[in-house]
């Protein structure tokens, strides 16, 4: 063989070898997010009832309508919604569900889930190399968050995916000098947007330092770019909302979860300063009777109803007169005297527990927030060895001006990570465990960009380089399987085993490094290193696949996560909303809405089990005004609602309608559950029951 014949030989075997690395690193990804996907549950019944309504109509579909009447929409943009839609609807081959099962939901964030797996492979390749963007590839594809996110139809998987694309498309912008892959990228930024609102915009930080310090123009010409770049990014973010905004009231559902029924309102408030600061969340104020009347019909072709159902166009209906007085504290069929018993209202997760930033699902705000229960174990197992990473990586590419590739590499994904991590360790606002998902690129990317810096510097000729290369890679990687067996102590039951074998394959690779001659010694060596790193999340990432019964409304990695009632997870009803809803079905007007419920949680089962039109009177958690008592009561005169589910969460949080349903409408008696019905609270501690009254309010 020539000299010229065996670069070329070793560079073919290393194509194959990164392509068959790759190929099995998909495979494993695949197999973490595909393994008995949407067997278990139907999701997030929130989101799937919405989906299912969705279906009715092509009114109920560009609008996101929680329920099929089309009364509220759901309290987020429609296009994650629109693509689970659309799996569902090709893949409907359960006549009962329509298509509106857990694998339908789920299969669009599963599919987006092993797709950013490779986009991040093929972004750190062109910055690093081969072998650190299989390392990048692999430790996104067992981060346990993003297991456990994209196997559940919360739509934050399809955020991520899109976003990745955004940052491919910016990069290929900075490296080539086209400006249309800029306003590409502005693009996709603009419909995570539309997927989850303002969350898209937490990389805008990294993408503008990227293309300010990296673009190939002068410096005038990089700054009008973003400009124009962020313009067409407002376009496209506020598109849909400014439609809906400008369509007339009457003529869509409430804005669910915004004061005013708008959709600027929703993206500042609920999902915007709300997620920021506790003190933001406000209740809406002043109740909306624009509601259409009930309509049933086959996808995507059944009719709106296009006028308001209560007064003159654009006229908001006062609240209903209080001529009973004061409604009485209790609830019905309580002890006079006595307050009412409210549960947790809506799918439980970030209930507080004793101040503002703390919750029993995210913990308390502060520097340690990611590094502590309950959130350690979702993104932060080697969140240690990327911080320490950042500093180390810079050194090792040296100092240079314009700024070369792996240098702006290093800025664009520590400008994702570290904004997004102190956003998450700080806020007081509402966020959940599965936002962590955000993490999981820039992290998976600075892993394999410290591993490249740790290569580099044991490459180095020089005996004293080699050496400190070798003790800053004991440094950085003992204090990250440390702070690894800290957090397994939380679990006996896989601490022994799982640290016994991280630390057999890190002393392993550690002792290999000590001869440096061979450059596929030193990779082999950093290879048992970083796999003794990766075996707790590969173990968390497997037990949240195995998991048989996982958390539906709010995914959380690792073992034993579920805390909700198995019927409510698989999104069926329990023995006694059964029962109520076989003796509604047996008598609700044919036409009309099924019945009223406070709010989305006791909506949602009802929606999936019939495909009925459900009212609900405060959408997601119980707050919205979306119907006052004078619109109900002209509901019910018309004769398109008979049947009200009257719950404590009613009496505290809509006093009116409460107190008209009390004064208005009798109790039913359900055969073999009385007057008063028993339900399981979703997330309650040892299975306890809330009250449930079925109300008839035919005159």
């Amino acid at each position: 063989m020539t000299a010229q014949a065996m670069p070329q030989t070793e560079s073919r075997r290393e194509k194959f070898f990164a392509a068959l690395g790759l190929v099995l690193i998909l495979l494993l990804g695949a197999f973490l997010r595909f393994y008995r996907l949407g067997a278990e549950n139907i999701g997030n019944i929130y989101y799937a009832a919405t989906v299912k309504s969705m279906l009715t109509s092509w009114h109920n579909f560009f609008y996101a309508a929680f329920e099929p009447g089309g009364s509220v929409s759901v309290d987020k943009p429609p296009l994650g919604f629109w693509v689970q839609a659309l799996s569902a609807y090709l893949l409907g081959v359960y006549p009962r569900t329509s298509g509106v099962n857990g694998f339908a939901l789920a299969l669009p964030n599963a599919l987006a889930g092993v797709l950013s797996i490779w986009v991040v492979y093929l972004l750190v390749k062109k910055q690093f190399g081969v072998w650190p963007a299989l390392i990048a590839a692999l430790t996104l594809a067992i981060t346990p968050v993003a297991v456990s996110t994209e196997r559940n139809n919360t739509i934050d998987g399809l955020l991520v995916c899109v976003l990745l694309l955004a940052i491919w498309a910016v990069w290929h912008s900075v490296t080539s000098g086209k400006f249309r892959y800029l306003l590409l990228g502005a693009f996709l930024i603009g419909l995570g947007f539309n997927i989850k609102m303002l969350q898209a915009y937490m990389i805008l930080p990294a993408v503008y330092a990227l293309y300010l310090l990296g673009a190939q123009h002068g410096w005038w010409k990089r700054i009008l770019h973003l400009v124009l770049a962020c313009l067409l990014l407002l376009v496209v973010s506020l598109s849909w909302a400014a439609v809906v905004d400008l369509t007339p009231p009457e003529e869509r559902p409430f804005v669910g979860s915004s004061t005013d029924n708008t959709e600027m309102e929703l993206i500042v408030g609920h999902n915007g300063l709300s997620r920021f600061f506790s003190q933001a969340m406000r209740r809406p104020s002043g109740a909306s009777d624009n509601r259409p009347p009930a309509g049933t019909g086959s996808p995507f072709n059944a009719q709106p109803y296009r006028r308001p159902y209560n007064g003159q166009p654009g006229q908001v209906p006062s609240p209903y007169p209080q001529p009973y007085g004061p409604p009485p504290i209790q609830p019905y069929g309580g002890q006079p005297g006595q307050a009412p018993f409210n549960p947790p209202v809506g799918p439980v997760g970030n209930q507080p527990n004793s101040g503002p930033g703390t919750s029993a699902e995210v913990g308390e705000a502060g520097l340690l927030r990611l590094f502590s229960e309950p959130l350690v174990g979702e993104a932060s197992w080697l969140l240690p060895l990327a911080l320490l990473g950042i500093p180390l990586a810079l050194v090792a590419a040296g100092w240079k001006w314009p700024l070369g590739e792996k240098h702006l590499a290093i800025l664009l994904w520590a400008g994702w990570l570290l904004p997004v991590a102190l956003y998450l360790s700080f806020t007081t606002g509402l966020f959940h465990a599965y936002y962590l998902i955000m993490l999981g690129p820039p992290l998976a990317a600075l892993t394999g960009a410290t591993l490249w810096a740790l290569e580099r510097l044991l490459a180095r000729p020089h005996v004293r380089s080699h050496w400190l290369g070798w003790a800053l890679t004991i440094l950085i990687s003992g204090l990250t399987l440390a702070f690894e067996i800290v957090t397994l102590k939380n679990y006996p039951q896989y601490a022994k085993t799982v640290t016994a074998i991280s630390f057999v394959l890190w002393l392993a690779g550690i002792t290999l490094l000590a001869w440096r001659e061979k450059a596929w010694l030193r990779k082999l060596a950093l290879g048992l290193v970083l796999l003794g790193l990766l075996i707790s999340p590969l173990t968390w990432s497997f037990l949240t696949a195995f998991n048989t019964s996982p958390d539906s409304a709010l995914p959380k990695a690792g073992p034993g996560n579920s805390n909700q009632p198995a019927n409510w997870s698989k999104g069926f009803l329990s023995p006694s909303e059964e029962r109520i809803l076989a003796y509604v079905e047996a008598n609700a007007p044919a036409e009309g809405y099924l019945l009223a419920t406070p709010n989305a949680r006791d909506a949602s089962p009802y929606i999936l089990a019939t495909g009925r039109p459900v009212l609900t009177f405060g959408g997601f958690i119980g707050s919205d005004n979306i119907l006052s008592a004078s619109g109900l009561a002209q509901m019910v005169a018309a004769g398109e609602l008979r049947f009200v589910l009257y719950t404590d969460e009613l009496a505290g949080q809509k006093p009116e309608i409460a107190s008209w349903v009390r004064q208005n409408c009798a109790p039913v008696a359900i055969p073999g559950l009385g007057e008063r019905q028993g339900a399981p609270v979703p997330g309650g501690a040892g299975g306890g029951q809330r009250s449930l009254t079925l109300f008839d309010c035919r005159e």
